[in-house]
């Protein structure tokens, strides 16, 4: 942090920032973190307000905002601190991003062991989102420790095995409980970067959750539905499930070219907000039905890694298609027992608005439990839509499906929400008051604070 010329802080301006849907906009002051001194020095300088920590600000709604207070940019702070190749374990700063990673790793023959739709956002970021994709666990499941500065200055390590409270509270916490300056990741093993790759339609709902049932050989598995099919085509699906191929599966030199290159291919770019009227009933049902009608009943290759896990990261500022206004993305889990039946009543529910989602993914994680007090990952099915936010109806629309995710024992995920209210979000996280309990005891001045903890209430009672 600078200093004027008689040693006093220089905050840098107030400037307007979002997350990835663009909604809400909220003002804060932000500071680049470039070395570890600078979050203590912000922290002894901050005269009553609160910290976040924010990366590439790719949660989508108010996580990584902070109004009136302070955010700190990590995304400088992006170096990688060291790699044990026996173990696996990557050590490196919290600004660094899964691309990054990626870059680095894959010609030498290893993997994130869990990545979401983008490899955009930053590791910390991930970290505190504890981030899913289309293998059956979340990112926790592989981070060894974590070096935290907490709310009193100090500096600490923890992990499942030393202060495993703070630990499991940090994980999916969303930046509450501390800022994450290091990461420590076991990586993953890989002997080519390229996907073995099936697609296969379902023409329903019963014919994909069938086809969910049937992936033990495909570690990471996820369905493309059609959230405006309605009838006997309710839920018509696209079932997309891939393993990493081995050298003995390629089957062309070009193949075993690329079997540990990083791909390298040119982008678009939205230059503009579309017209908010862009995306409606009718362009998104032909856009589904083209989309359905073109796709192989059964389809067998073998693709790139972009490809597979980052389709959308082909086209630069894609949440522009959206409109002026922004989107907001509705991603609720239904625990195993009622998946169906739960999945089945939403997309009845979401069909009958006709508010149009082209970007609608299934996806089923396994009967693995999830230790992060509140990670939204567990046993049980998902639903991810993005809607344009248009004229604010469709939040309307999002409580009346809060009652029915609620009904069936369902979550939303924080990093995805923009608009969840106090109760749903406390009906729906059994060990809140256990998170609760461990931000009290770190945190009890709510020296770490977001516009997403203001809305749903968690912050610490001081003095409580």
């Amino acid at each position: 942090m600078a200093n004027d010329i008689i040693g006093r802080p220089v905050w840098p301006p107030e400037i307007e920032i979002t997350g990835w849907g663009r909604y809400p906009a909220s003002p804060a002051r932000v500071f680049p973190v470039q070395s570890t001194a600078e979050p203590g020095q912000v922290l002894k300088a901050r005269r009553g307000k609160s910290l976040l920590g924010r990366g590439a600000g790719r949660a989508y709604g108010d996580a990584a905002l902070n109004r009136s207070n302070f955010c700190l940019d990590f995304t400088p702070y992006n170096r990688f601190i060291g790699f044990d190749e026996q173990t696996g374990i990557l050590r490196a700063e919290a600004g660094v991003t899964l691309e990054q990673i990626l870059g680095v790793f894959v010609p030498r023959g290893w993997f994130l062991p869990v990545t979401p739709g983008t490899k955009y956002p930053t590791l910390g970021g991930s970290v505190a989102c504890d981030v899913h994709g289309k293998s059956s666990y979340s990112l926790s499941h592989y981070v060894e420790r974590l070096h935290m500065l907490l709310a009193d200055g100090s500096y600490v390590t923890c992990s499942a095995e030393n202060l495993p409270d703070l630990f499991w509270a940090t994980v999916g916490g969303m930046g509450l409980t501390g800022l994450i300056l290091e990461v420590e990741l076991k990586m993953m093993r890989i002997e080519t970067c390229l996907i073995k790759y099936q697609g296969v339609k379902a023409r329903n709902l019963e014919e994909i959750f069938q086809l969910f049932e049937e992936t033990e050989e495909w570690p990471m598995t996820v369905a493309w539905i059609d959230c405006l099919a309605r009838g006997k085509n309710l839920g018509r699906s696209i079932m997309m499930r891939g393993a990493f191929a081995r050298q003995n599966e390629l089957k062309s030199i070009a193949q075993h070219s690329r079997a540990r290159s990083v791909p390298n291919k040119g982008k678009l770019a939205i230059p503009f907000a579309f017209p908010a009227w862009s995306l409606n009933q009718l362009s998104v049902a032909a856009f589904n039905t083209c989309y359905y009608g073109k796709h192989p009943r059964c389809l067998n290759t073998i693709m790139d890694y972009d490809s597979f896990f980052y389709p959308l990261d082909s086209i630069l500022q894609w949440n522009l298609i959206y409109g002026g206004p922004g989107l907001v993305q509705y991603q609720f889990l239904i625990p195993l027992e009622q998946g169906f039946e739960g999945v089945k009543t939403l997309l009845e529910e979401i069909s009958a608005t006709g508010r149009a989602s082209f970007l609608a993914v299934l996806k089923k994680f396994g009967n693995i439990q999830n230790p992060g007090m509140i990670s939204f990952p567990a046993p049980g099915y998902f639903l991810a839509l993005d809607f344009p936010i248009g004229k604010g109806g469709i939040l309307k629309h999002m409580d009346q499906w809060d009652k029915l995710v609620l009904k069936y024992g369902g979550r939303i995920y924080l990093a995805k929400d923009a608009r969840m209210k106090q109760e749903s979000f406390n009906a729906m996280y059994p060990r809140l008051n256990e998170w609760r309990a461990v931000k009290q005891k770190y945190d009890p001045e709510n020296v770490f604070n977001s516009d997403l903890a203001r809305r749903l209430g968690l912050e610490v009672k001081l003095g409580g």
